[in-house]
């Protein structure tokens, strides 16, 4: 194997694709990345066995031929080099990389002992709009769950029934819901789940002009074609939970508040709240929104009002601190609405700008302390 290629665009590429290689495996060979040089072309490829991402580039190949090198001690080596022309050689079980004024030598592993990669046969795939699938992405992801004895809650639910398709996620706390039109995938799935760790590198690979991703459904696996990227990942065995029973039909109690004043508030009035709970509790009056905290351990009380319009009955909830920011910064909309019907039931935030069945997110009450 012999090939030349920029040090960036290498460079670029392996911090790519070491985004799924593990710091620490039972399996040393998945410390490391998969060199391929093809007919101009040069493919990296990384795994943890569950999500696998092969970056394609073009570049200058002598030889044909494929070796297993270490991952970070040659990402490590490349990005150290200056910027020029670097050539790379493999003989035996070495590799030497060759600048105008120096090389290195690593040891490789034969590409023979790599975990196979699976098949990526492009003319399965099914083109969605990429800025629908990056919207329903970075609206849901953070709702997941990290509750190991629950595994389907661990992932998205991405359902491709109908006019709409939705991504779905919870971890028993809170919801999120995001719902976008559906042309290509009318029931070419059934509901699968997918973990977030791949939905969420999807976004980092789709430029401004990539108008479309390329997705191929296998039996138990999704593969994502990003222009030069090909992203596998494994699904998470379902049955998912019946998300539809706890997002309850409407409140009689609606209240609309600027969305920035709540979060910068509730983010201030939290620095004092219980360090287990981060309970802030909202006192909702016809005009104004109280937010208040008390933590004995540090003798510190927090309060701060702001205003809003509230129809219904007063009323006084408690919730995470921490799950109101993170939904709230989830919105674009310079108001948000939180439903309520009691205390004790769940609570749904949504847009007044966005239909409630398209985007919406619920949370759970804390139980206030008599």
């Amino acid at each position: 194997m012999k090939f030349s290629l920029p040090k960036s665009r290498f460079a670029d590429s392996l911090q790519s694709v070491l985004q799924v290689v593990p710091t620490k495996s039972t399996l040393p060979i998945l410390t490391n990345v998969l060199i391929e040089a093809l007919e101009s072309k040069l493919k990296i490829s990384a795994t943890d066995l569950d999500i696998s991402i092969t970056v394609t580039v073009d570049c200058k190949v002598t030889k044909k031929g494929a070796a297993a090198l270490p991952a970070r001690i040659l990402f490590e080596i490349i990005r150290e080099l200056p910027e020029a022309e670097i050539t790379i050689e493999s003989t035996n079980s070495r590799v030497e990389i060759r600048i105008p004024n120096g090389s290195y030598k690593i040891a490789t592993v034969t590409s023979e002992e790599f975990p196979k990669l699976p098949a990526v046969n492009t003319k399965k795939q099914i083109k969605v709009s990429s800025d629908d699938l990056v919207r329903m992405i970075q609206k849901t992801t953070f709702a997941c769950s990290m509750d190991e004895t629950r595994p389907a809650l661990n992932g998205v639910l991405w359902q491709t029934k109908g006019d709409k398709m939705q991504m779905v996620a919870t971890d028993g706390h809170r919801l999120a819901r995001m719902a976008v039109e559906n042309t290509k995938l009318k029931g070419v799935s059934e509901d699968i789940i997918i973990p977030p760790k791949v939905l969420n590198l999807i976004p980092k690979f789709i430029d401004v002009e990539q108008k479309e991703v390329g997705i191929i459904f296998g039996e138990n696996n999704i593969i994502f074609n990003l222009k030069g990227t090909i992203l596998t990942s494994r699904l998470i065995e379902g049955p998912y939970p019946n998300f539809e029973q706890v997002i309850p039909a409407s409140g009689d109690k609606k209240v609309s508040v600027p969305r920035d004043d709540l979060n910068r508030a509730v983010r201030r009035v939290s620095i004092l709240s219980n360090t287990l709970t981060h309970q802030v509790k909202f006192a909702i009056k016809k005009s104004s929104l109280t937010l208040s905290t008390s933590n004995a351990d540090v003798g510190g009380e927090g309060k701060e009002s702001i205003q809003c319009d509230l129809e219904g009955e007063p009323i006084e909830l408690g919730y995470n601190a921490s799950y109101i920011s993170e939904i709230l910064s989830r919105f674009d909309s310079p108001e948000v609405v939180f439903e309520f019907s009691s205390p004790v039931a769940a609570g749904v935030i949504y847009s007044p700008d966005i239909p409630k069945e398209d985007f919406l997110c619920l949370v759970m009450p804390l139980r206030l302390a008599e």
